[in-house]
């Protein structure tokens, strides 16, 4: 057993949610799955029920729980302590980008962490809406966001020719829902549903009410989180639908739901690395902007 493998175990038993914790560690679903299961095979024992769905620690789990608490958080201070005691002094970047994208690029943000250990990077998870935002009052040094550029007058975005360049909008319905028998959506489809919805800092968020207004009808919210999973779960129990990129489908995908693609003017949004324009950019962020191009 590892450090490593102590943090995320203690964080699988915070957040009792395997995708929440995969997300909150920057990691897949199935490397931390796989990371919980060779540690139960190193230790000899079940750390969670493995008949409860809620991730209740087993009493192996809760000793390690308590114990490992402990040692996670001295060898945090030991970690600190050592690196404040060097003299020479960090560069921080402040990074925005979505959830998505964390997860799309997460392998090559990693890799500059490891190679540019005199750099601290700072990470905010925020709609790209908001995080352009953030960019123009100069809140973050440099951002992943998907068009199109609402900051214009402030920031400036370089689109990506990666092996991701974008993300395709697909509505998500339940299987009960007559919409699930469409191969295809349109917006005029749409205006008698309930709508579980990302807010107006994400694109897609503010897009729905765009559309809907355009054509003529108020979308019937039910429900806003920025959270893509929990929207992915709350639409059988709030009998609502959902528009969210089909890129995400891969990551948490739900028994019971129908992705259908939706044909709009808007079903298609390119992505691109921002930065503001009154601020050149360091070398360090111009590495982190190579290594995010390898994807």
């Amino acid at each position: 057993m590892d450090i490593k493998q102590l943090k995320y175990f203690i964080e699988i038993a915070n957040t009792k949610n395997l995708s929440q914790a995969a997300r909150n560690l920057f990691l897949t679903q199935p490397t931390l799955s796989f990371t919980i299961k060779k540690l139960e095979a190193e230790l000899n024992t079940k750390l969670f029920d493995p008949n409860d769905k809620s991730f209740n620690l087993t009493q192996s789990g809760k000793l390690l729980y308590t114990r490992g608490e402990k040692i996670v958080t001295d060898f945090d201070t030991l970690v600190s302590e050592i690196q404040h005691m060097r003299t020479d002094s960090k560069e921080m970047i402040r990074l925005g980008l979505t959830i998505l994208f964390a997860i799309q690029y997460m392998q090559q943000i990693s890799n500059f962490i490891a190679t540019h250990q005199n750099v601290d990077l700072i990470i905010t998870q925020n709609g790209s809406r908001k995080i352009q935002e953030m960019l123009a009052n100069d809140e973050l040094d440099i951002g992943l966001v998907s068009f199109p550029n609402t900051q214009s007058n402030a920031i400036s975005i370089e689109a990506l020719n990666t092996s991701t360049k974008g993300y395709n909008v697909h509505v998500v319905v339940p299987e009960n829902n007559p919409l699930s028998e469409k191969d295809v959506l349109k917006f005029e489809n749409l205006k008698e549903q309930r709508f579980s919805t990302l807010n107006e800092n994400f694109m897609l968020g503010q897009m729905l009410l765009d559309r809907s207004r355009h054509l003529g009808f108020e979308p019937n919210i039910v429900m806003y989180h920025d959270d893509l999973q929990v929207l992915l779960y709350s639409l059988q129990t709030l009998d609502s639908i959902c528009l969210l990129p089909i890129e995400y489908k891969a990551i948490g995908a739900l028994e019971g739901l129908k992705w259908i693609p939706l044909q709009d003017k808007n079903d298609y949004y390119p992505i691109g690395v921002a930065l503001n324009k009154g601020k050149a950019p360091t070398k360090a962020i111009n590495d982190l902007i190579g290594e995010i191009k390898k994807n």
